[in-house]
């Protein structure tokens, strides 16, 4: 009996649609000039908010310039303003013996030091304090620009990378999405955290690792990039690592070319740590951060109602996807790597226990990934566009998530961190729907403007504000009002306006570049209702300066004040107060008192 031969066969499986080839035309336009012209207006884009936000974190960083360029070190001890309130310093400052650092690393600020010169050289031909408000403004005017710079120049050589992977439209319009559409606008933007360069460092790496035949200077660059990188934000050291054991798979002749400079400079970094904080890791400590449920960290980093990736740039579900095609398309080598990447450095971070990010707006931690989560959109958006449904959804979504994003940069502040409940004390409010971060910023209203009066005030006055402590005979002052009803409903609110004038010789200050973090020796309208002669607890406002106000000058000040809740004749009174602790004040001799009947 013969034995007849069997053969399964197999399901026929339809293969992965890949990306489309880059196809250069005549009629395309030259990548270079694109390139150029996508920098220029990004970089528009991203100065074009004049305000300051509200995290202290960036403070050291747009400080650090200016004293390497003026006193030739990286102490903070000529910024008297920093130095021990209450008895101990600022959460971000480091002080271990007769000099102040900063808490965060200084790589950043390194980095920027060249732009400063200009501006380092004009405070001191003028001969301009740092107590000055110009000088302040000026801080942060620079702050602003430079990290606005770095993040153009990172989604500008990411256009570049992406040319090489997919269309010059589809390159174009990732790009945007990365700009635009993601925290790369919201937050590595707007300030010096170590996000933007860590962001421009990612990209840089993929730019040489993705190139057809890398020469001996761009592996020395690379190098250099991956050791900055570190240095810039030791989480980013995964990258690091994973680009070494690249180079030695797959060009192990350029293996001491790409380490050598990562060498000298870990050497430097370590050094520094120990000598600033005794501790290897420096300000960052050890791993005793590192103890929170790994699923619930992973699940908050995602999806959390208030820092999850997934609602505030919900298109990037399709890079998610996007890294999973790469293993099963003809994704170039370091794009299946870039994978491994971005999984342990979101793992690492699901398992931080303030994996929430403090005090900032959306989900902070991706921020530093987010150019190798846009490089998988190229394998997981690009091939699943040609549906037209899927089209459609897809750009519901780009449009939602920089719409999000420009709340963030235009509306947001730090009041959702702050109240009801500081988000310290009670971080389960990241899960809470009903009370929405982005849903709060809406309702802060466009503060798009605030530093632009500020800046054209502080230059243009005779007399420029000092931020200093001020005498009683410094707040003299006039008040008067317009528009304040005289009877009102109990538990109603009252409206009107209040034009303050200083009578006295010197400016108040009313901008130090540190907003509600810290309002020492600013000014404010101080409004108390009054009852007997005797405040009213928990009844009034504090209200800031509109802008530093010269003497002879006067401002105007709206009023909106909530009425006591029982019957009975009152008075609002008024008066110039300066900020001195984080609970007491100065308060000017002259008052204007407001007879108001509560009905």
């Amino acid at each position: 009996m013969s034995a007849r031969k069997r053969t399964r066969q197999r399901p026929s499986v339809r293969p992965p649609v890949p990306p489309p080839v880059p196809v250069a035309t005549a009629a395309e336009p030259s990548t270079r000039r694109v390139a150029l012209i996508l920098c220029a207006a990004l970089l528009a884009i991203y100065v074009a908010n004049f305000r300051v936000l509200g995290s202290a974190d960036s403070i050291p960083t747009r400080l650090i310039p200016f004293s390497v360029l003026r006193e030739g070190n990286v102490d903070l001890n000529e910024f008297t303003w920093q130095r021990a309130r209450n008895g101990r310093l600022p959460y971000y400052l480091h002080q271990p013996g007769p000099h102040i650092y900063s808490v965060s690393t200084i790589a950043t600020g390194l980095v920027v030091t060249p732009l400063y010169i200009l501006p380092a050289w004009w405070l001191s031909a003028h001969g301009i304090g740092y107590d000055d408000v110009r000088a302040r403004i000026l801080i942060v005017a620079m702050e602003r620009f430079s990290a606005a710079l770095l993040t153009a120049l990172s989604a500008t050589l990411l256009f570049v990378v992406l040319r090489r992977l997919t269309s010059w439209r589809w390159a174009l319009a990732l790009t945007l999405i990365y700009a635009l559409g993601t925290s790369t606008w919201s937050i590595s933007s707007q300030a010096l955290w170590a996000h933007a360069l860590s962001e421009l460092c990612l990209v840089i790496l993929c730019a040489i690792l993705l190139a057809p035949a890398p020469s001996t200077a761009a592996f020395v660059g690379a190098g250099l990039t991956a050791g900055v990188m570190i240095a810039n934000r030791p989480q980013m050291v995964v990258f690091a690592a994973l680009a070494l054991l690249f180079v030695w798979t797959y060009h192990r002749r350029q293996m001491i070319a790409f380490a050598a400079l990562p060498a000298v400079i870990g050497v430097i970094f370590i050094a520094y740590n120990r000598v600033v904080f005794q501790h290897t890791a420096g300000g960052y400590g050890g791993f005793d951060s590192f103890g929170a449920p790994i699923l619930v960290g992973l699940a908050g980093l995602l999806i959390s109602p208030n820092r999850g990736l997934l609602i505030y740039t919900p298109i990037m579900l399709f890079a998610l996807w996007g890294a999973v095609r790469v293993w099963r398309v003809g994704a170039p080598p370091w794009v299946r790597w870039l994978t491994i990447g971005v999984a342990l450095h979101v793992l690492i971070y699901a398992k931080f226990q303030e994996w929430w990010a403090g005090y900032t707006y959306g989900p902070r931690y991706f921020t530093d990934v987010l150019p190798a989560l846009t490089i998988f959109l190229v394998y997981g958006l690009v091939p699943l566009c040609r549906a037209p449904a899927i089209r459609a959804a897809a750009a519901a979504l780009i449009v939602y998530g920089i719409v999000v994003q420009a709340i963030g940069v235009y509306a947001n502040d730090d009041r959702w961190e702050r109240e009801p409940v500081p988000l310290e004390a009670k971080p389960e409010r990241v899960w809470d729907w009903g009370d929405l971060q982005i849903v709060r910023a809406v309702h802060n209203g466009w503060h798009g403007a605030d530093l632009a009066a500020l800046m054209f005030d502080a230059f243009r006055d005779p007399v420029p504000a000092q931020i200093v402590r001020l005498s009683e005979t410094d707040l003299a002052s006039a008040i008067t009002t317009h528009g304040l009803p005289t009877d009102v409903r109990r538990g109603g609110t009252a409206t009107g306006v209040a034009e303050v004038t200083n009578r006295s010789t010197v400016a108040w200050p009313a901008f130090n570049g540190e907003g509600v973090i810290n309002a020492r020796f600013l000014t404010f309208l101080l409004v108390r209702w009054l009852a007997h002669g005797q405040a009213l607890d928990g009844m009034g406002d504090v209200i800031a300066m509109p802008q530093n106000v010269s003497p002879g000058e006067t401002v105007e000040i709206p009023l909106s004040l909530a009425v006591p809740p029982t019957s009975g004749d009152f008075e609002l009174e008024l008066r110039v107060t300066q900020a001195v602790g984080a609970a007491s004040g100065l308060v000017s001799q002259d008052a204007l008192r407001v007879p108001v009947r509560v009905k």
